[in-house]
C-alpha cells in the first residue's frame, strides 16, 4: 500500500510544480491579453482541482474505502473533464460564447451528479467497487463531442489565419484523444492509478501559452510591417491629395467665393489629418467620415459631372485606422472612376449589423477580373487589409467585374477588447 501511495504521488507532485509555476508565468506575463489570461488560469484551477480530487479518489478507494467519497470524487473527475475541453475550445474561438459546447457540459455534470442519488448513470457498492448504469459513458460521449469540436475550431484557425503555429491546436487535440482512449482501452499500459488525462492536460496547457506566444511574436512582426507600410501610405496618400487640392484652388483664382470654399476645405482636411498623420491607434469613425466629406468635396469640384457621389453614413459610433475610406474612396475615383470616358458614380455606405460595423465603398467605373489581377494587388488595399486585421480585427473584401465596377467591404467586429483601441 505504502509502495502504491509513493507511485501516486511520484505522478501528482511534479505535475502540481508545472502548474503552480505555469499558473505564476501567466499570471505575470505582460504579453496575454487579459481574456487569454482569463482562459488559462481558469484551465489551470480546474487541472489542479482534477489533480486534488485523483488523490483523494484513490485514497478513498485504497488507503482508506470510503464509497461515498469514491462516488464524489468521480462526480468531480466526470464532470471537470468535459469543462476543460470547452474551455480549451474558449481559447481557439474567443469571440464566440460556445452555448452548446456549456450546455452538454452542464447536462453531463447533472447526469453523473445522480449517482448520488440512483444508479442511472454509476453507483460505488458498500464493497467499494464502482459499477456503471445506462448511462455510465456519458462522459466519454461528451468529451468525445468537444474533442471534434475542439477539432472543427482548429482547422477552422488554420483556415483562416493559415498560421503553421494553427496545428499546435490539432496536437493538442490529438495528444487529448489519444490518452483519453488509453485510458478507456489501454489496460495496462496506462499509469498506475494516475489517469493519462491529467499528465495529458499539464502537458496540453503548457503547449496552449506556447501557442499563444507564437501568435504574439507573429502579430508582433505583422505590426512592424505595417507600420513601415502606414509610413509609405501616408508619403504616398498626402503629395497626390495636396496636389490635387491646389489644382482645383488654382482653378478658381478668377472666383473667389469658390476660390474661398474649396481652400477651407482643404484646411479643414489639414486640420482634421494632420495628427493621425504618424498615428498607430485607431481613431473615431466620425473624424474619419469627417475628412472623407472634406476629400470627396474636392475631388467633385476637380472631376465636375463625371464624379457623382451617393451618401449614405448611419453608423460612426466606433473607432477604425486612420486613412481607412479615405484610401478606398482615393482607390474607387483614381483606379475606377477616372479611368472611365463618361466618369462614374462612388457609392459611400456606412452601416451596423449584429456584430458588425460594415462599410461599402463602390464605384461602377472600369472594374476587373479577380482572376487576372491578383498579381497586381493595390498596396492601397493591402495596406488597409493588413491594419485592419491587425488593428481592430476587421476585414476587407473585394468584390469586382471587369466593365462592371468595384465594391470594397469592410467589416470590423463589435468586439470591447481592441488591440489598437
Amino acid at each position: 500500500m505504502a509502495d502504491a501511495m509513493r507511485t501516486e504521488l511520484n505522478i501528482l507532485v511534479p505535475l502540481c510544480f508545472c502548474l503552480l509555476g505555469l499558473f505564476l508565468v501567466v499570471l505575470i506575463d505582460p504579453y496575454i491579453q487579459k481574456t487569454e489570461r482569463r482562459i488559462m488560469l481558469i484551465i489551470m484551477a480546474m487541472t489542479g482541482a482534477l489533480m486534488i480530487d485523483q488523490f483523494v479518489s484513490f485514497y478513498s478507494e485504497i488507503v482508506a474505502p470510503n464509497y461515498i467519497m469514491r462516488a464524489i470524487t468521480s462526480i468531480i473527475a466526470y464532470s471537470l473533464r468535459p469543462a476543460i475541453l470547452v474551455m480549451f475550445c474558449r481559447i481557439v474561438d474567443r469571440e464566440s460564447r460556445l452555448y452548446f459546447e456549456w450546455g452538454l457540459a452542464i447536462v453531463n455534470m447533472l447526469i453523473h451528479m445522480t449517482a448520488l442519488f440512483s444508479h442511472i448513470c454509476f453507483w460505488i457498492t458498500p464493497d467499494n467497487f464502482f459499477l456503471r448504469g445506462p448511462l455510465g459513458y456519458t462522459s466519454h460521449m461528451v468529451s468525445a463531442v468537444l474533442m471534434f469540436r475542439f477539432l472543427v475550431l482548429s482547422l477552422r484557425g488554420y483556415r483562416i489565419k493559415k498560421m503553421m503555429e494553427s496545428f499546435v491546436q490539432l496536437f493538442i487535440a490529438l495528444l487529448i484523444i489519444v490518452a483519453t482512449m488509453l485510458d478507456s482501452f489501454g489496460g495496462e499500459w496506462r499509469f498506475f492509478q494516475v489517469s493519462l488525462i491529467l499528465p495529458t492536460i499539464v502537458i496540453c496547457v503548457v503547449f496552449e501559452y506556447i501557442w499563444l506566444h507564437l501568435q504574439y511574436v507573429r502579430e508582433h512582426e505583422q505590426g512592424m510591417m505595417a507600420e513601415q507600410r502606414i509610413k509609405m501610405l501616408v508619403s504616398q496618400i498626402h503629395p497626390h491629395f495636396i496636389y490635387n487640392c491646389l489644382t482645383v484652388i488654382s482653378a478658381y483664382l478668377d472666383e473667389p467665393e469658390k476660390a474661398e470654399e474649396a481652400l477651407e476645405k482643404f484646411t479643414s482636411f489639414l486640420r482634421g489629418s494632420i495628427d493621425h498623420l504618424d498615428t498607430s491607434e485607431c481613431i473615431e469613425a466620425g473624424k474619419e467620415f469627417e475628412t472623407v466629406e472634406h476629400f470627396l468635396y474636392l475631388e467633385k469640384e476637380r472631376f465636375g459631372d463625371n464624379l457623382k457621389v451617393e451618401y449614405n453614413v448611419t453608423d460612426i459610433d466606433y473607432k477604425l485606422p486612420a486613412y481607412t475610406v479615405q484610401t478606398l474612396v482615393d482607390n474607387a475615383i483614381r483606379h475606377g472612376i477616372a479611368n472611365k470616358k463618361d466618369g462614374g458614380t462612388l457609392t459611400l455606405n456606412a452601416y451596423e449589423t449584429g456584430r458588425y460595423h460594415v462599410i461599402e465603398v463602390g464605384d461602377d467605373g472600369m472594374g476587373f477580373s479577380m482572376e487576372e489581377d491578383r498579381s497586381r494587388a493595390h498596396i492601397g488595399l493591402n495596406n488597409v487589409k493588413e491594419r485592419l486585421e491587425y488593428m481592430c480585427r476587421g476585414s476587407l473584401l473585394v468584390e469586382s467585374r471587369k466593365g462592371n465596377g468595384t465594391v470594397v467591404i469592410v467589416k470590423i467586429p463589435k468586439s470591447k477588447e481592441r488591440r489598437a483601441d
